[in-house]
This record gives structure tokens, C-alpha cells and sequence, in this order.
């Protein structure tokens, strides 16, 4: 387990202390853990990969994201490597006035069963995408235009494209592209062999109150504070 310990320190590049990214980590878990529901089993959410995995990847992203560009290799990796995961993208617009245009777009896409090709895409084109843009993609890739931008002008995307961002904020997710696996949350484009790292201990049935507890058994006088402070016996 004590690979967690590098990526709470290294992979996230903090300036906290130890004590401080430690607690992090369980407070971190304990959002998760009381935003589960929506994170992981939304009914809104468009499901990629294998659709009974047991181990869900989400990520928050927005199209005018660059990390995200670069984060699309490392999923389309992890999904050819890893048939028995799922991955839950999640629109999460905050970055450029189009984006929330380009995340309704993205999603009523996929309604028309074409998310994750439009997704890529989309993320792949360079400058500034409009919203024009965006339906020119769409129709080069035969999408039904009319329905898309119905959709598009639904409540029932705006709704859940909001949902996203309530979501997104209740996590304190403060950049993209930000991944959640398991009680585990991981900022930025952390490269497919953390991503890997990380489900490998959630298959385990690991999770962040665990390690601590470990930890505290082991000697380690901060996880020792931590364990008695909320009670994690």
C-alpha cells in the first residue's frame, strides 16, 4: 500500500505537510464516499467500456481544457488495456464561455449513441472551438442535426450538465481534468500509470480509511492522530 503515500505526496505535488495531505486524502474520501450515488450511479451518466465492471473511472473535463487533450490518450489506453473497467466522463464546463455550449453538445450526442467519438474529437480540435464548430463536427460525423440541437435546448441536458457542475463543486473540483476511482481523487492529467496504480488498490477493496489504519498500526504517529481523531476504528 505504500504506493499511495507517493502519490498523496508526489503525484499531487503538494506543498502540505505530511500531517496535512494525509488528512486531505480522508477528507477527500469521506466527500466521495457522501456524493457516491451521484457520482457513480448516476442514471443520466453515459457509461464507456464494460458496462458491469466493478471498478468506475470518472472524470471531470471541459472541451477547452489542454490537460484533457493530453489526458485523452491515457483513457483511450486504459480502456484498451483494461476491459473490465468503466469510465464516466462528466461535462464539467468552467473554463471558457463556450464550454458549457460544447458540453450540452457533447452529451446530447451522445443520446444519439456517438458520446465518446465525438468526445475525442472534439477535445482533438485546435483553437478555440465554437459552438458552429462543433455541429460542423457533428454533421461530418452523420449526427442527426435537428435532434442534436433539440437536445442540445432541453431542459432535461441543461439539467444534467448543471448537475455536473453542482457535482463537481460538492467534490471540490477546482480544475480539469479531475479523476475519482473508488474514495480516491486524483487532480490533473496524472498519466495512465497512476490511473492504473490507483485501480489496482480499489480492486483490492482498498480504500483511503484503510491505509490510514494501516499506517497508524505500523507506527505512523500522524495516521496514529488521525485514526483516534475521527474515530477511524
Amino acid at each position: 500500500m505504500r504506493f499511495l503515500f507517493l502519490i498523496s505526496l508526489i503525484i499531487f505535488f503538494s506543498t502540505d505537510s505530511y500531517a496535512s495531505r494525509l488528512e486531505q486524502l480522508y477528507l477527500e474520501s469521506e466527500l466521495i464516499n457522501r456524493n457516491s450515488k451521484d457520482l457513480y450511479n448516476n442514471p443520466s451518466d453515459i457509461i464507456i467500456g464494460n458496462k458491469d465492471a466493478k471498478i468506475t473511472v470518472v472524470e471531470f473535463f471541459d472541451y477547452n481544457c489542454g490537460y484533457c487533450e493530453r489526458a485523452l490518450e491515457d483513457l483511450n489506453n486504459l480502456l484498451i488495456k483494461n476491459p473490465d473497467i468503466k469510465v464516466i466522463l462528466k461535462e464539467y464546463p468552467i473554463l471558457n464561455d463556450n464550454s458549457y455550449d460544447l458540453a450540452k453538445l457533447s452529451h446530447s450526442a451522445g443520446l444519439q449513441g456517438n458520446y465518446f467519438e465525438f468526445h475525442g474529437k472534439l477535445l482533438r480540435l485546435k483553437g478555440k472551438v465554437s459552438y458552429d464548430d462543433a455541429l460542423e463536427l457533428a454533421k461530418d460525423m452523420g449526427l442527426d442535426i435537428k435532434k442534436l440541437v433539440d437536445d442540445y435546448n432541453s431542459k432535461e441536458v441543461n439539467d444534467i450538465i448543471a448537475n455536473n457542475k453542482v457535482l463537481g463543486y460538492s467534490l471540490a473540483v477546482s480544475g480539469t481534468p479531475a479523476y475519482f476511482i473508488g474514495d480516491i481523487k486524483l487532480d490533473g492529467a496524472v498519466g495512465l500509470e497512476t490511473l492504473e496504480e490507483v485501480i489496482s488498490y480499489i480492486s483490492n477493496d482498498s480504500y483511503v480509511k484503510d491505509y490510514i489504519v494501516e499506517l497508524a498500526r505500523g507506527g505512523d504517529s500522524e495516521a496514529y492522530k488521525l485514526m483516534v481523531r475521527y474515530s477511524l476504528f
